[in-house]
């Protein structure tokens, strides 16, 4: 008698349950997870064009807080020094990754645990390791504070994302089209630069759009290392914990967020047709 009564609550559940469109459901979830992810970012947005300020309601339209941003020297003079350290930390991780990326086509002695130890990077918190590299370069290396300093803590945590993107966009017929370069007798590097080089390059190009891109945003890696010659992040987050945002931080990061949402779909877009492609 119990197992029949079972059996009928299940059924009127499963009843229930099927009157509800799945799709709709799901679909409902997803529109959920994206409006509570991107609604902050559409509020700076918004917000960086009031006219009443970073305070609703939304007043009216104007340019002011732009304004005020390219006004305010620091904040500049940061985002110069930022977009000159995420310059030097691509190339460096541009060329160390692709240099990473080539060698795993090969089995060597400690393959997968120098992998293991690139992504250490990700997973090590930044402000654990920039106290860490703070020690290290000041104390024992007896290097002054500096934006040049942040150079290599900066390169810890951009390698293993370039390192990631290069293995998974290199063509799988790479090391045939290179063995059979050898055969016709092409040395090391005219392989390399006639066969291997062209057909890495959107990807090595992606990976490096990626490592500026994390470079640029970083701020708590490069925190206690910079001194005075604050970066773009490092700079906001001084701002904001002194004083409450203003509108030329949410023009700041209307404009932050724009262009890095420019760079990573490019990145994205160079791989994804560079896989296509082969």
């Amino acid at each position: 008698m119990a197992t029949r009564q079972t059996q009928r609550d299940r059924s009127v559940l499963a009843s229930f349950l099927g009157r509800f469109d799945k799709k709709r459901i799901l679909t409902a979830y997803f529109a959920l997870a994206v409006l509570y992810v991107y609604a902050p970012i559409i509020s700076v947005m918004l917000f960086s064009f009031n006219t009443g300020g970073v305070t609703a309601p939304f007043d009216g339209f104007t340019l002011q807080a732009y304004t005020e941003l390219f006004a305010n020297q620091k904040m500049v003079d940061a985002i110069v020094r930022s977009l000159q350290l995420a310059l030097v930390v691509t190339v460096i991780t541009t060329v160390l990754g692709t240099a990473t990326a080539l060698a795993y086509r090969y089995d060597f002695w400690g393959q997968r645990g120098l992998l293991y130890l690139i992504t250490l990077g990700i997973i090590t918190p930044g402000i654990t390791y920039g106290i860490g590299a703070l020690l290290l370069l000041t104390e024992v290396l007896s290097f002054s504070r500096g934006l040049w300093l942040a150079v290599p803590v900066h390169v810890v945590w951009t390698l293993p994302f370039a390192v990631i993107v290069l293995l998974a966009g290199f063509p799988p017929n790479l090391r045939e089209n290179e063995r059979a370069a050898h055969v016709m007798g092409a040395n090391k590097l005219t392989t390399f630069r006639k066969i291997v080089l062209p057909q890495i390059l959107p990807t090595v190009l992606g990976a490096a759009v990626f490592a500026f891109t994390l470079s640029y945003n970083e701020a708590e890696r490069g925190l206690l290392l910079v001194g005075q010659e604050t970066t773009m992040p490092i700079q906001v987050f001084t701002v904001a914990s002194a004083d409450r945002p203003t509108a030329d931080l949410f023009a700041l990061g209307s404009v932050t967020t724009i262009f890095s949402t420019v760079l990573l779909v490019v990145a994205g877009w160079i791989v994804i047709r560079s896989a296509t492609k082969n």
